[in-house]
């Protein structure tokens, strides 16, 4: 199927040309012209529209419609929704979309990494005024020593042992040389603070540590109060 009336693809990218503006990918286009308020698609024909009334005249000529008045269709599953909130709704719990950039993933784990990507730097340093994503992506920069507290690896991992509750992320395990902790929930090993925080951020099964009094949530706030 071509792409159709102000969509354009020249071999690198794919475009819209009404908004003028392009694309890694086809399922990123059509993401786009699905969720965009500044025109219309007709999700059965793979088509955009510039306006509302060009829309219902094609559904009104059109021998593919007059069918519904509208739709919202997902070809792979062959099933029709009533608004597009229901249809995107689908595509991310059975296709896996992120919605903000419009790609699709294999899986909702590969979903929600990828997702991370979006998230906003409102994370403040506990050492000087940078901001991050994650927790993990701070103790990276702490760990890395570029902090303007000066703060180091090794302080970060004292702390660490410091904390109530390292018995449960520490492994002292002497066999396994420089892996200084695991995760409390599969028991990977780790020889840095900020791998074992990536991966329980990552992994959704391991990510309870995380909530609550969890001990990784409490460590958390261990560091915090260190170093602030």
């Amino acid at each position: 199927m071509g792409l159709g009336p102000y969509l354009a693809y020249d071999g690198m990218n794919y475009e819209c040309t009404i908004c003028d503006r392009l694309f890694c990918s086809e399922s990123a286009l059509y993401a786009h012209c699905r969720q965009t308020s500044r025109h219309q698609w007709c999700e059965r024909c793979f088509r955009v529209f510039v306006s509302t009334q060009a829309k219902n005249t094609h559904l009104r000529t059109s021998s593919r419609h007059n069918v519904l008045d509208t739709h919202h269709f997902c070809p792979e599953c062959n099933v029709y929704y009533g608004s597009v909130e229901q249809l995107q709704e689908h595509e991310v719990n059975r296709h896996h979309l992120c919605v903000k950039c419009g790609d699709y993933f294999e899986n909702k784990n590969n979903l929600q990494m990828h997702q991370q990507r979006h998230r906003p730097r409102n994370l403040e340093c506990y050492g000087c005024y940078q901001k991050f994503k994650s927790f993990s992506g701070m103790l990276i920069h702490l760990e890395s020593g570029s902090c303007a507290s000066d703060t180091t690896e090794e302080e970060i991992d004292d702390i660490a042992h410091a904390c109530y509750q390292s018995r449960k992320y520490m492994n002292d395990d002497p066999e396994d040389g420089g892996q200084l902790y695991r995760c409390p929930s599969c028991e990977t090993k780790f020889s840095k603070l900020s791998a074992l925080y990536q991966h329980v951020e990552d992994v959704p099964p391991c990510s309870s540590p995380l909530s609550g009094y969890g001990c990784l949530a409490e460590l958390e706030q261990f560091i915090a109060r260190r170093l602030q």
